[in-house]
């Protein structure tokens, strides 16, 4: 299936319904392919605005008008916009969006948007079953992870792709399970395996909820824990990816829907359930973990047991 039919699929796009695809002049290029995909099956408006300067950064004020006036959305902008008032206020007033932050060419051409999404929903589906009355949750990985956490009274949220509802809000390519902890539970090391503002492997000493230490490259994320505080430094979300098709490219969007995959994030998590509202949210990738659920092994090395 072409991507322009899966996009339309996937949102459940009608002809008489508003469609802006948002990007940025970062993202102009793709954003402007996504837009070619959907010209001739929907009835599409294209925004280009300034690149903001970090995940969570509110859109400009012409993008978020426009946001407001259309039915679906497609956010093709290189950081995130996810986690921010102006989303959720969309998807308060029962609009769909799919976000795509930094949507690279491998994901349109052989990586996660390729995926059989009836497929993916399987297996999001199965696993959400596996982890949706727990309470506490310990990962181990060779590469150093060692963390626990609760989520005891916290709601765990798919993210399978189909975006059809009224108030839709999740990521393409999609495929995972994910959560908040409870924000002062998490506890231990976690080691991210590919980190977008790193280039090496990123190491967080965890107490509390927040991340106290950080070694390896971590220039670019002590800035901004500078810039925002403690807050920024909060363990925000657990996921784990659902998607067989998407690969561990360097790329977050794409690695963390791998197949065989967690992943930890720092910053909001207002949007699905958590308390720590800052204008960031950023995830880091595990690859091969084994996830313990309520003293139960659910994936031990990447490969699901259950």
């Amino acid at each position: 299936m072409a991507i322009g039919e899966t996009l339309v699929k996937l949102l459940g796009i009608q002809p008489w319904e508003k469609v802006l695809v948002l990007t940025d002049l970062k993202k102009e290029k793709i954003g402007r392919k996504i837009f070619k995909e959907l010209k001739e099956k929907a009835n599409v408006k294209l925004f280009v605005m300034k690149t903001r300067n970090r995940d969570g950064e509110e859109p400009t004020k012409r993008a978020r008008e426009l946001m407001l006036e259309a039915d679906v959305i497609f956010a093709v902008t290189f950081y995130s916009i996810t986690h921010t008032k102006v989303t959720r206020e969309c998807v308060e007033k029962g609009k769909r969006i799919a976000s795509m932050p930094n949507l690279s060419e491998f994901s349109i051409k052989e990586g996660g948007l390729t995926a059989d999404y009836e497929q993916v929903k399987e297996i999001t589906e199965k696993i959400f079953n596996l982890v949706k009355n727990s309470k506490k949750i310990r990962v181990i990985a060779k590469n150093g992870t060692n963390v626990e956490f609760s989520v005891e009274g916290r709601e765990w949220y798919k993210d399978d792709g189909w975006l059809n509802k009224k108030g839709s809000l999740g990521n393409l390519p999609a495929g995972e399970v994910f959560i908040a902890p409870l924000e002062d539970s998490v506890n231990g090391t976690i080691v991210f395996d590919s980190f977008p503002l790193t280039k090496s492997k990123l190491i967080l000493e965890v107490r509390n909820g927040k991340a106290y230490e950080v070694r390896n490259d971590i220039e670019k994320i002590e800035k901004i824990f500078l810039q925002l505080g403690e807050k920024s430094r909060q363990i925000a979300e657990f996921g784990i990816g659902t998607n067989p098709k998407a690969k561990v490219i360097g790329n977050a969007l794409e690695d963390e829907k791998v197949f065989g995959t967690c992943h930890f994030a720092l910053g909001n998590n207002v949007n699905f359930g958590g308390i720590n509202d800052v204008p960031f949210h950023v995830d880091g990738i595990i690859e091969k973990p084994t996830i313990i659920i309520d003293d139960k092994t659910i994936m031990k090395e990447g490969r699901l047991v259950c």
